[in-house]
């Protein structure tokens, strides 16, 4: 199988964007389709031999009448969205050709014996307007695929309109201001129905384009140029075209372009984009530095570490782009409900006109009104606003420090009902200290160096912490055979020794006699070619939010439950000082995913999981939502987590969750707030459906709404996450 993400533009709306989905899941080659509207992505899986943007456009084009802009989507994609395409351009053209028509029928051709001429420019009008709309009916019909959609509604109350305008035209119409004479029959109110809705089409695409760039901006911190260091000088070059152990400068003011290693410098940077942390970091030499952070206060030179497609800006901006590519239960919804709400508004429009006319016998009074439900009924608020909100709400999460994979977690997130959580480096700050150091059968220095031997490899925060003062390279070059398992500890071979470094239950697994000790904190035990040689206790310090945390998360009713490796001891002192309900300690990973397991088939709601993305990595997998502390530079968490908090912060749990729920939020309000306005709009219709200004009333609840609600959909993204104080 093969995956291939597309960027696919020019769909009218959600509804056509769904019919186009439905199709391709239908086709033989195809395992699995999925189209974002909101981003204008098309995620496509194929079983044999992969399509190409020619096959892909042939096949959706026997569905959708559009033009489509498509193409492959590549890693340096920069993820901008056009605001006013070709399509667009044309379309206001055409525009302005029958206001002028319009204007000229009014103002210039208001003579009786002209009828039949305004009556053809009137018809010239409504097919420069409205062919494209027809041409999607007629499609469709032919098609027999989607054919109750918003096109129909449009050119069923155009043709209405202008065929009650042809019937009614008369004297009467005609008003003289002095020597101007006005024509003011009703075919100016079909071409008006069209125009009106044309323009409509103008503005929601403006509108949607612009929500859609103002999203993928708030994430966008891609470098345009780096200043790379040659034999012959500072040269520049595109981020692009830079290799792994190049070296750049970065001074005061620019953004930081690819992911490295400050090799000389020193500087204050900015990491809020990435972190959502407005105070400003310190970074000296052998410190890392990441694409996207800001200089705001001295320079760096930098040794290029990751190439530009693997940096954390271009994988945090591809994240983002492809956050739609799972769909919410609103997304299901609005597919269920664009199925079922046009036919019913057809219905309802028929059912008014029959039941109307029978009753008043006033036909023409109850085509009018019938004509206006139809366009009064147009879905478009509701399926462009709703998705959008939790696209929005994507971006938001992404100010504040908080990558979210796809927007159905969002949902998840609401539905949250346990957390599980790791305890190094989620709950603790993972930067252990040495407090004691024993040695058995040698002395302290031998004991710590083949520690430092055994651990210079190590990502662990342990071996971090062993390791700090060190310089690695001088054991790297002297170590072999490293072996680094997973919940129990390291082997290596140095000098010739096999050096075995971890918990308890390593050094008797490797056959190893030593009497475990009992100590606060962490206790790495050390044997040299099978003969223990000592330990050494490490303590870790609680972080500052992870009592905010869980205060936080308790306010919402969320269990919470620790599970780590560490000792009985460890374990309940921390979950007793945070008010922690429940953990298992002394547990390997394997474990960890047993209790996981358990609380996952005995919860109806979701469960989450949180840890550091390296050790913890198969239960982020299995989780409902797997959650990676302090992913900025791991890829094993980018990878595997559904969430990934970008700086060190374990309440922004609780903001995510906080976001989430301002997501559904603005959805529902939009949902509702539209059907009361549609509502409210279709009694007016009832008491005036023969007044001219009806027509356009209506049109306004159409167009009008829909781009109402799409700014309501944007505001999302500049909303402020507040925490409360519990």
């Amino acid at each position: 199988m093969e995956r291939k993400v597309f960027n696919v533009s020019g769909f009218d709306c959600p509804v056509c964007a769904t019919k186009a989905e439905r199709y391709l899941n239908k086709q033989e080659d195809v395992e699995s389709a999925r189209m974002d509207f909101t981003n204008n992505k098309l995620y496509i899986t194929f079983k044999n031999d992969a399509w190409d943007c020619k096959k892909l456009a042939k096949v959706i084009g026997k569905v959708e009448t559009n033009p489509l802009n498509i193409s492959e989507v590549s890693n340096n994609a920069n993820g901008k969205v056009k605001v006013f395409d070709k399509r667009m351009k044309i379309l206001l053209v055409r525009i302005i050709a029958v206001v002028l028509i319009s204007l000229l029928n009014i103002f210039f051709l208001a003579k009786e014996d002209l009828t039949i001429l305004r009556t053809v420019l009137y018809s010239i009008a409504i097919v420069a307007i409205g062919y494209d709309v027809t041409y999607r009916v007629l499609c469709h019909i032919k098609n027999r695929s989607n054919i109750l959609d918003h096109n129909l509604l449009i050119t069923v109350a155009a043709i209405g309109a202008f065929v009650i305008s042809i019937l009614e035209i008369n004297e009467e119409h005609i008003m003289h201001l002095g020597s101007i004479h006005i024509a003011m029959d009703d075919g100016m109110e079909a071409v008006m129905v069209i125009t009106l809705f044309q323009v409509g089409q103008i503005i929601e695409a403006v509108a949607t384009n612009k929500s859609k760039a103002a999203v993928m901006s708030a994430v966008e911190l891609r470098v345009d140029t780096a200043q790379k260091i040659t034999p012959d000088g500072v040269v520049t070059v595109k981020p692009e075209e830079l290799e792994i152990g190049d070296k750049i400068i970065v001074t005061n003011g620019e953004l930081i372009p690819i992911d490295g290693e400050v090799i000389d410098g020193e500087a204050y940077v900015d990491t809020s984009s990435l972190t959502g942390e407005f105070v400003p970091v310190l970074a000296v030499e052998n410190s890392l530095v990441y694409s996207g952070c800001s200089i705001k206060s001295g320079s760096l030179t930098v040794r290029v570490s990751k190439k530009y497609e693997d940096s954390a800006v271009s994988k945090i901006i591809q994240l983002i782009s492809n956050g739609g590519e799972q769909k919410t239960k609103a997304d299901e919804f609005i597919a269920k409900f664009a199925r079922i709400y046009t036919p019913l508004v057809v219905g309802i429009a028929i059912v008014t006109f029959l039941i109307g006319g029978l009753i008043s016998q006033d036909w023409e009074t109850w085509v009018h009104t019938g004509l206006e439900i139809l366009v009064i009924g147009c879905p478009c608020a509701i399926v462009i606003s709703v998705p959008l909100a939790f696209f929005s709400a994507i971006g938001l999460a992404s100010k504040n420090g908080i990558v979210i994979k796809g927007a159905n977690y969002l949902d998840k997130l609401i539905d949250m009902g346990v957390l599980i959580t790791d305890k190094t480096g989620t709950l603790t700050h993972g930067s252990f200290q040495i407090n004691k150091v024993e040695a058995v059968n040698g002395n302290k220095e031998e004991l710590l160096e083949y520690l430092y031997a055994a651990e210079c490899l190590s990502k662990h925060p342990i071996g971090k912490a062993i390791c700090h003062d060190i310089k690695t390279n001088n054991f790297a070059n002297r170590v072999t055979d490293f072996n680094e398992i997973a919940g129990y500890g390291i082997t290596v071979t140095f000098e010739g020794k096999k050096v075995v470094a971890g918990g308890e239950k390593l050094l008797k697994q490797e056959g190893i006699d030593l009497e475990p000790v009992v100590e606060n904190g962490t206790i790495v035990y050390c044997a040299v070619d099978g003969k223990y040689v000592g330990y050494i206790a490490l303590s870790d310090v609680i972080k500052d939010n992870a009592q905010p945390m869980v205060n936080l998360l308790h306010s919402k009713n969320i269990n919470i439950l620790l599970l780590t490796g560490d000792k009985e001891e460890n374990a309940k002192q921390i979950c007793n000082k945070l008010g922690i309900d429940r953990w298992y300690s002394e547990l390997l990973p394997e474990d960890k995913m047993k209790y996981l397991e358990k609380e996952i088939s005995s919860n109806k709601k979701a469960v989450a999981f949180i840890g550091d993305g390296i050790n913890d990595a198969p239960s982020i997998i299995r989780s409902d939502i797997g959650i990676a502390m302090g992913g900025m530079g791991s890829d094993i968490a980018v990878e595997n987590a559904d969430i990934i908090i970008m700086n060190d912060d374990p309440a922004k749990v609780y903001d995510a969750i906080n976001i989430a729920g301002k997501a559904r939020n603005t959805s529902l309000f939009n949902i509702f707030f539209a059907l009361a306005i549609k509502l409210a709009v279709y009694i007016l219709a009832l008491f005036f459906g023969k007044e001219s200004w009806m027509m356009y009333v209506a049109i306004l609840a159409d167009t009008g709404l829909t781009v109402l609600l799409v700014l309501n959909s944007l505001l999302l993204l500049y909303r402020k996450v507040k925490r409360k104080i519990v």
